[in-house]
């Protein structure tokens, strides 16, 4: 099972992509951050760390349900969609879930 199927969704959306292709985008919750795995870095980036973060996820053009697009450790979720939105112009969003 994928991390876009097991990790909680924090918000959904759509984008078209070249006007005409939809394309699933997912901002997902983690509970830690992906370490770079480069020595040269800072041990703080270098190893995944146990603090909440956010990933963007979103879908293959054509290929549906294969989320092989992330963007890893973004700090709130104001950030990966914003990201997303400068990424992909004119994403619609789902309506908030609310409890």
């Amino acid at each position: 099972m994928s991390i876009t199927e097991t990790w909680p969704i924090v918000r959904e959306g759509v984008w078209l992509y070249a006007g005409s292709s939809p394309v699933a985008v997912r901002v997902l919750l983690s509970s830690e951050t992906w370490g770079t795995c480069d020595y040269e870095d800072e041990e703080s980036i270098r190893e995944g760390q146990q603090v909440q973060c956010y990933f963007l996820a979103y879908e293959m053009a054509g290929s549906t349900g294969n989320f092989c697009n992330l963007v890893p450790n973004l700090a709130t979720p104001e950030l990966a969609i914003a990201h997303a939105e400068a990424i992909m112009p004119g994403i619609q969003w789902k309506a908030a879930q609310t409890s």
